[in-house]
């Protein structure tokens, strides 16, 4: 071989030699630029495992604040993210393990939001709950203000009851003293024309006489002769009408508008007598009353409007 085809033969293993270490250089620059984004790309997703898994653990403790039921649901699943953090932050992770942790944030992730779920499950019950207890207060409130109401007016009618008969007793014991009874005791108003005639009215300001009309009663017990009858009308404000003359009993006291005698021989006597009044002014209820001496035989009532 000639000193020639040596040196071709040297340089071309020099240049195989050269390009070897470029291709050698050039593949290990490869694989250190690919393990550095693979650790880098495992970095991010650890931080971002890390910083979804403290999110969530944040929601849980808020969570804890409000939600009695599942309480301790909450406080396992904050120790099971504390484990798993604390893991991903000790251990070297490589692609299985981040795949790992993915499904466990993934299942957090589920519970998480099953629990937010029965809350406000829960959240709605309670307002629907609290509605219905102010609804009921109120009711009760009503209720009871009804019940006040009604108590009250009961006592009223109790009392007004207690009164009508205290009355009713003390009107039958007068009635029962005297021997004289009377019936179809009724009272009404008349205009007395120029011509003498008189008019029957319902009004005040046309009223000028009042008429009284009984029946006397027959009664073996009582003596035939004359009997003294004392008629008082009233206005609505209780002031007698018409002589307004007195006459006493034994102490008692009657006041009253017209002395009516009339001669009573034991068999029915009607009654009608007239009293005169000057300008009446009070529209409402009128009464008249019929005593035979001192006792009280018959109340009745008429309305001028």
């Amino acid at each position: 071989m000639s000193v020639q085809n040596k040196q071709l033969g040297q340089k071309a293993i020099l240049i195989a030699l050269f390009v070897c270490i470029i291709v050698l250089t050039g593949f290990s620059y490869y694989n250190y630029m690919e393990s550095e984004e693979k650790v880098s790309f495992l970095q991010n997703e650890k931080s971002m495992i890390i910083q979804d898994l403290e999110q969530i653990q944040a929601d849980l403790s808020n969570l804890s604040d409000e939600n009695d039921v599942n309480h301790e649901v909450i406080i396992n699943n904050k120790k099971r993210i504390s484990l798993l953090i604390d893991s991903i932050r000790i251990l070297e992770v490589d692609y299985n393990l981040l795949h790992k942790y993915r499904r466990e944030l993934l299942m957090l992730r589920s519970e998480n939001r099953i629990l937010h779920r029965k809350l406000d499950s829960v959240r709605r019950e309670n307002i629907l709950l609290t509605k219905e207890i102010d609804s009921t207060k109120l009711r009760l409130v009503e209720l009871t203000r009804y019940s006040n109401t009604l108590k009250k007016s009961n006592e009223r009618l109790s009392d007004f009851s207690d009164s009508l008969i205290n009355e009713n007793i003390e009107l039958s014991r007068e009635l029962n003293k005297s021997p004289i009874k009377i019936a179809n005791l009724n009272a009404s108003a008349y205009k007395e024309r120029t011509n003498g005639r008189m008019l029957l009215t319902n009004r005040v300001s046309k009223t000028d006489r009042l008429r009284v009309c009984f029946v006397v009663l027959p009664n073996t017990l009582l003596q035939e002769g004359e009997q003294v009858f004392y008629v008082q009308f009233t206005d609505p404000d209780g002031m007698i009408l018409g002589d307004s003359q007195a006459v006493d009993f034994n102490g008692k006291e009657i006041i009253y508008s017209k002395k009516i005698v009339v001669p009573f021989e034991n068999s029915p006597l009607s009654v009608c007598d007239f009293i005169v009044v000057n300008r009446l002014e009070n529209a409402g209820d009128y009464m008249v009353n019929v005593f035979h001496e001192a006792y009280l035989l018959a109340s009745s009532d008429f309305e001028l409007k």
